[in-house]
């Protein structure tokens, strides 16, 4: 799934990147040739991601 990151420096500069479907949210620090600074880039657009269930490890009986 291709993902496109902007520019935390509200310069209005995109990056796009592949990302597995499900993973979670991207947020990184790349170059940003407008502001000639590296920058944090966030994802743009919202996407659905799976949300992760913690497993359960209690020791119940079966039975019940």
């Amino acid at each position: 799934m291709v993902v496109a990151l902007a520019s935390s420096a509200a310069t209005g500069y995109r990056k796009h990147i592949l990302v597995n479907r499900g993973a979670p949210l991207v947020n990184q620090i790349r170059y940003d040739p407008i502001v000639k600074k590296r920058v944090l880039f966030t994802e743009a657009k919202k996407r659905k991601v799976t949300e992760t269930t913690p497993l359960n490890f209690s020791r119940k009986p079966k039975g019940l």
